[in-house]
């Protein structure tokens, strides 16, 4: 699910700031329902969206390691015709400042080019949750090389969009390795509003439906701001099959 970056407008820069500073590298760029192991808290986005009548559930919480800032992240989404609509809903708490909410709804469109590459598009929007206000808007394009049947390769370009600042990119670089039904890695490295970040993930794939995911990022540079992100993700069907 696509998911806010950097909130800059006045009232929330405050407690913004501390999530940067504690290392929450926003809250976890484009994330999208596949079969492989990118999307669910992952920056880099895959193109490609769940089958025709597949729903999903995305739960996952991002904590700093030196401050115990915590983000919070509910992700429900369904395919509907061509697109994969969802919304986001995110909770973050920094130390010494009150919980921020937001909401956010997404639209993903994806198709294959050939058997190896994919291309797609996902746009969203995010509102805060109190008071209703727009704070931002998202625009990614991502693109899948599936180059062995073990590993594929995501690439992404974007922009974000808040009032008042402007736009400013977004980019990626994933690789997934995908060595058993069971199990997959992936290792990311990701740029948003100038800053540079990396994170290295495992994901286990309990049965067809349930996945769980464990990864650890940091930003790139003398301060590092490390975080650990924990997720589950449960796909089913809206007939409740």
């Amino acid at each position: 699910m696509l998911c806010p970056r950097i909130l800059q407008e006045a009232p929330l820069a405050a407690p913004w700031a501390l999530m940067i500073k504690a290392g929450l590298a926003g809250l976890a760029g484009l994330i999208a329902a596949s079969a492989q192991a990118a999307g669910g808290h992952h920056a880099v986005d895959d193109a490609s969206i769940m089958d025709p009548g597949q729903c999903q559930l995305e739960l996952w919480q991002e904590r700093n390691v030196h401050d115990s800032g915590t983000l919070t992240h509910a992700g429900p989404g369904c395919r509907l015709g061509a697109l994969e609509w969802g919304l986001n809903l995110d909770r973050v708490r920094a130390p010494g400042e009150a919980a921020l909410t937001l909401v956010g709804p997404q639209a993903k469109w994806a198709m294959p080019l050939n058997p190896s590459w994919s291309v797609g598009a996902s746009v969203g929007a995010n509102w805060t949750g109190r008071e209703g206000r727009y704070t931002s808007s998202q625009l990614l394009v991502p693109v899948t090389w599936q180059a062995t049947p073990a590993l594929a390769v995501h690439g992404n370009l974007g922009l974000d969009q808040q009032p008042g600042v402007g736009s400013s990119s977004r980019r990626g670089l994933a690789a997934e390795w995908t060595p058993s039904p069971h199990w997959s890695f992936v290792a990311e490295r990701f740029d948003d509003h100038g800053a540079r970040h990396w994170r290295g993930g495992v994901r286990y794939l309990v049965d067809e439906r349930l996945s769980l995911d464990l990864s650890r990022a940091a930003h790139l540079g003398p301060q590092t701001r490390p975080w650990w992100a924990f997720g589950v993700n449960w796909t089913f069907s809206r007939d409740g099959r």
